[in-house]
């Protein structure tokens, strides 16, 4: 929290009793957070993003303040020690960037503080990022699991409960990260990179994002798949049916984002020891690779395209849409699910969300005054508009545009309509 990341609140996860407790805080609630923040509080979690008050959904997420990956290095049976040398050679070798943070509890967790923090917008780069430290960060136990923009992290000088210790602080440095440097230290979302940021760049910008909406929007949809997916198996409690399935779209998913096959299968033995029945290591290598061929043909075939659906040969094998996705793994969320996920929803919760958000452009007003107001905000920038034409035989349409306060696109609208 500072003067830069002040929208939205973030949660506070008490566990340590029967029940589970949510708190929310804000920038006026520093003092509060503080006195949590020590041995006698057992099991609390801080978010590392920020929400609307009372919702951790990522459809109410307000500010990116922070990436996180957790390296469970205990289940490698490496050290401490090792974990912390190879960071720093990381480090020194610009593979990686210098955590702010690094938290020890029973593993590890290297915290990056977005600098000024970063609008949802973001969120597929965030969690784009965020898969790219964790495939660089494998060899050391990076759960893959973890790239969710909702998650909680165990609290700083906290106590867990399970392992009796406190959880432990770093700071590496207190200089906060831009989503620009952190992108510079992982593969372009296109094959070729775009110049440099340069000195005159606004700061806070984004130089090096791709013109292209198409694979934007393919990243967008494949990080927050992988996401409601990895939610489904915990939801369910590892129950899964159709394994095979899962692990196929898992690993066709999971490879669109990293486009490594090594990091790939690891990620994916990593949901496959999370399922109830887990499948023998055999049966995952062979259908990753079958799902990671699928998936790099088709990223080839899309980039070639100009990154556009539209055209692309129908023997493909391509994303699969949501309806087939819960038609193979023969699953039906229940609303409390739905609610959770990102893309993983069906057309009756792609309604609510979409009336929730018509309601929240208009504000609190019903659905006739809203349009009544609109209808009359029109007919004033129409009367306005005739008056400036008038006083301005040769107008310039982008001073006019300035001047009534609205976009170039509304105005051609309204020159349309007279």
């Amino acid at each position: 929290m500072s003067e830069h990341k002040k929208s939205g609140y973030i949660a506070v996860l008490d566990l340590s009793g029967s029940e589970k407790k949510q708190l929310w805080i804000g920038t006026n609630d520093i003092k509060t957070l503080s006195n949590m923040s020590n041995p006698s509080n057992k099991d609390f979690y801080l978010s590392l993003n920020s929400f609307v008050f009372g919702s951790r959904k990522a459809t109410d997420l307000k500010q990116i303040r922070n990436i996180g990956v957790d390296l469970d290095f205990y289940k490698l049976d490496i050290s401490k020690e090792y974990v912390i040398q190879n960071l720093q050679d990381f480090i020194a070798e610009g593979m990686l960037p210098c955590p702010n943070l690094v938290m020890y509890g029973r593993g590890m967790q290297l915290i990056y503080t977005v600098q000024g923090g970063a609008a949802p917008q973001m969120a597929f780069l965030s969690q784009y990022i965020t898969n790219h430290f964790i495939k660089m960060l494998m060899p050391l136990g990076a759960d893959g699991s973890c790239s969710d923009l909702s998650r909680v992290l165990r609290m700083p000088y906290t106590t867990h409960s399970k392992t009796g210790k406190q959880i432990e602080l770093e700071i590496w440095t207190r200089r906060e990260h831009d989503l620009q440097e952190l992108y510079d230290y992982v593969p372009p979302l296109e094959k070729k990179r775009q110049p440099k940021r340069t000195a005159t760049r606004k700061k806070g910008s984004i130089s090096t994002l791709p013109s292209q909406k198409g694979v934007m929007n393919l990243y967008s949809l494949n990080t927050k798949r992988k996401s409601d997916l990895e939610k489904i198996v915990v939801l369910r409690n590892g129950e899964i049916e159709h394994r095979h399935d899962m692990t196929y779209i898992y690993a066709f998913t999971t490879a669109l984002i990293v486009k490594n096959q090594i990091a790939t299968l690891e990620m994916t033995f990593q949901i496959n020891d999370k399922f109830k029945e887990p499948q023998t290591k055999k049966e995952v290598e062979r259908t990753v690779k079958d799902a990671y061929r699928d998936a790099i043909k088709f990223f080839d075939a899309f980039a070639e395209n100009g990154f556009t659906m539209r055209g692309l040969a129908s023997n493909l094998i391509k994303p699969m849409k949501t309806e087939t996705i819960f038609r193979k793994l023969d699953i039906k969320l229940t609303k409390e699910e739905l609610e959770l996920m990102d893309t993983l929803i069906d057309s009756e919760e792609s309604k609510h969300r979409d009336k929730l958000r018509k309601r929240k452009t208009r504000g609190s007003v019903s659905l006739e005054e809203h349009k009544e107001k609109t209808a009359r905000q029109t007919d004033n920038q129409l009367a306005k508009l005739k008056e400036l034409i008038a006083e301005n035989p040769k107008p310039k349409w982008k001073s006019i545009a300035v001047e009534m306060g609205i976009s170039e696109r509304h105005l051609r609208r309204l020159r349309k309509e007279i």
